[in-house]
């Protein structure tokens, strides 16, 4: 009894302590310690937002940032210097894009200088596209999480080809990408294609409509595939796109591979709370619920059924341990998990790690599919990538040296 006591306060605590996984400790007393956020001007229209936390010791400055736009979510690093009031800092994230260096003056809560942006003639974005230079302020905000406001509208559908091999007779490959994203998560894995790849294959990508039925958005993307005269295409798909997939192939699309990654195939528990947000409790996320019409109507479909042994699975797993002395405090293995997506993934594991491993947001055994007759990738899943990061060569490459192979 003793001990279930014991075990019992260790997971209280552990509920208690929320998503920060650092020791608690007495912040520097630098007047740029911790959050700041970028703003644009004064009287232009805000479409890429960067979020801020920096830490100063001694001069040196280290933290972490987030860019939101209107189609993307990267998170970053922080590394530089401040010499009195001057500020000299190099932001470097996971998509090379959005990489910048900062230089300015700290007065009170504001920074004032200049954004440079190495990159910046690959952002498809209309404030960036001709200028690498911007002129901005950097606020200084009394929240330790961020919020970037409502959510984003609808996406439009497009089916588009984006790459083109100057082979005879290429395999087309078709890229889904997840609930909530445009097909702008595939970025880092456009760009890392081998050139084996590029000889065999063109790539199309196809954006759907995350908030409406999935089944609905799988017969849109069979009937794009049809009117490019597409013949058993490989897709590759993300989360909510390989359900979409599976929709295509359920609704009479052929295939010769369909490879996912982190897709609740059998559903997941965080379904039962998409009610928090009134954007999330619509059609296509309510279909990845466990026991749902969609779910239970694939495991009887037939063409499902008959191409399952074309389905190549990819699952993540996050994970932590309680440090064992002083002060007792929960560390994540990878520490970056409770800066993603404002630590949505950390949060989603503590409620799903009742169901087993989890990526954060899926759990491992319906992402693997298991039971269900398709061929796992790997003998289990990628420790310890996170949901978000499974579509980023530099945290899960095991999946873009397969996706070379095909």
């Amino acid at each position: 009894m003793r001990f279930l006591k014991i075990s019992f306060q260790l997971v209280l605590l552990f509920i208690l302590i929320g998503c920060n996984s650092e020791p608690t400790s007495t912040p520097p007393t630098s007047q740029l310690h911790p959050h700041w956020e970028v703003m644009y001007g004064k009287d232009t229209i805000i479409d890429h937002h960067f979020g801020l936390k920096i830490d100063e010791n001694a001069g040196i400055l280290t933290g972490t940032a987030e860019y939101i736009g209107n189609d993307a979510k990267y998170s970053g690093t922080i590394s530089g210097s401040v010499t009195g009031n001057n500020i000299n800092f190099l932001v470097n994230f996971e998509n090379d894009n959005y990489d910048f260096s900062f230089k300015g003056v700290v007065s009170n809560s504001l920074i004032t200088g200049k954004m440079h942006f190495t990159n910046a003639a690959s952002i498809d974005k209309p404030s960036l596209i001709y200028q690498d230079t911007l002129d901005v302020a950097l606020i200084k905000s009394n929240n330790a999480v961020f919020d970037f406001g409502a959510a984003p509208p609808p996406n439009q559908y497009y089916f588009k080809k984006v790459f083109s091999s100057s082979k005879p007779n290429p395999t087309p490959v078709i890229f889904v990408h997840g609930m909530g994203a445009t097909p702008a998560e595939w970025d880092s894995i456009l760009a890392n294609f081998s050139q084996n790849f590029k000889d065999k294959h063109d790539v199309y990508v196809y954006q759907y409509n995350w908030q409406d039925s999935i089944m609905i958005n799988g017969r849109i993307l069979k009937d794009s595939v049809q009117a490019y005269g597409l013949v058993n295409p490989i897709i590759v798909a993300h989360s909510m796109g390989g359900l979409v997939s599976r929709a295509y192939v359920a609704s009479g699309g052929s295939i010769e591979k369909l490879v996912t990654l982190g897709t609740p195939h059998k559903g997941t528990e965080l379904a039962n709370f998409l009610f928090i947000k009134p954007d999330l409790d619509t059609p296509g996320p309510n279909d990845m619920a466990i026991g749902s019409s969609f779910i239970t109507g694939l495991f009887s479909n037939p063409n499902d059924l008959t191409n399952r042994n074309k389905y190549y699975v990819f699952a993540g797993q996050m994970g932590g341990r309680f440090e064992t002395s002083f002060p007792f405090s929960w560390v994540w293995n990878e520490p970056y998990y409770k800066e993603v997506l404002n630590g949505i993934v950390c949060t989603g594991w503590k409620v799903l790690i009742a169901f087993g491993a989890n990526d954060g947001l899926v759990p491992v055994t319906s992402a693997l599919f298991e039971g269900g007759g398709v061929n796992q990738v790997l003998s289990g899943p990628i420790l310890w990538v996170d949901h978000m990061h499974l579509v980023f060569p530099s945290k899960a490459p095991e999946v873009m040296n397969y996706i070379n192979s095909l």
